[in-house]
């Protein structure tokens, strides 16, 4: 609660959102995440066996799960203390993001760079004890030195993230941020990269087009909570031809 303190004493509103379910896009991602706090819990136990408590303490810290027993003692607190919470219907972040582009929000406080493909706004991360931090703006994007985004559009943004790899799908061997940039930078769009991939004797598995539109679907129109409506909609409308 240290957080939510500090932001109320500046005379900031937090609203904290929590998951929801499972989002079935994401099962073999959290398949290899709930695998990963498995064997570190297990390193942990042998760590301290072996009386190494400082390499203990790092796995055990690895295999913490935030149950829903546990949300849900965070959410009494929120309440006690009359704190505003969302529990998304899936994820957090497609959540965080509707609140921030229906200005709801003013920003959102986040680890998690997928706000950037989701098409929030304004981040900001790594937020310490002080409410220090870094702040992501959209509109300042242009900016960039490193990698230059002039003539980017949001669709292209959000397709050079999933291309680099994210939680809806893997990214294909030897594709990182850089190279997935300069190939949309060229292309302009997914398909057109996909298939130069093809052309180029590039290992694409059979079905990464369909799953690739899978991922963008999710970044587009996860399910979300509206707080005004009090209702479940999509993040932003599902074309027709869906």
């Amino acid at each position: 609660m240290h957080r939510v303190n500090l932001l109320r004493h500046h005379g900031i509103k937090p609203v904290l959102v929590f998951d929801g379910g499972l989002l079935p896009t994401k099962i073999d991602q959290e398949t290899k995440r709930s695998r990963a706090r498995k064997e570190n819990l297990e390193r942990a136990v042998e760590h301290e066996a072996a009386g190494n408590s400082a390499a203990a303490f790092v796995c055990y810290q690895k295999a913490v799960d935030i149950s829903p027993s546990i949300a849900l003692g965070l959410i009494k607190v929120l309440k006690q203390e009359k704190v505003d919470y969302i529990v998304a219907p899936y994820e957090a972040d497609a959540q965080m993001t509707f609140l921030c582009m229906n200005k709801l929000v003013d920003a959102v406080i986040t680890e998690d760079s997928d706000l950037i493909p989701f098409g929030c706004s304004r981040i900001i991360f790594k937020m310490d004890k002080f409410g220090q931090g870094v702040q992501y703006q959209s509109s300042m994007l242009g900016r960039n030195k490193e990698l230059d985004f002039t003539g980017f559009t949001k669709q292209m943004l959000l397709e050079m993230c999933i291309l680099s790899g994210c939680d809806y799908l893997q990214s294909l061997p030897g594709m990182g941020l850089k190279r997935a940039y300069s190939l949309v930078q060229k292309f302009k769009s997914y398909e057109k990269v996909i298939k130069h991939l093809r052309y180029s004797a590039f290992s694409v598995p059979p079905h990464y087009e369909e799953n690739f539109k899978k991922a963008m679907w999710a970044f587009l129109h996860q399910r979300v909570y509206d707080p005004r409506e009090e209702a479940i909609v999509h993040l932003s409308d599902i074309p027709p031809d869906i």
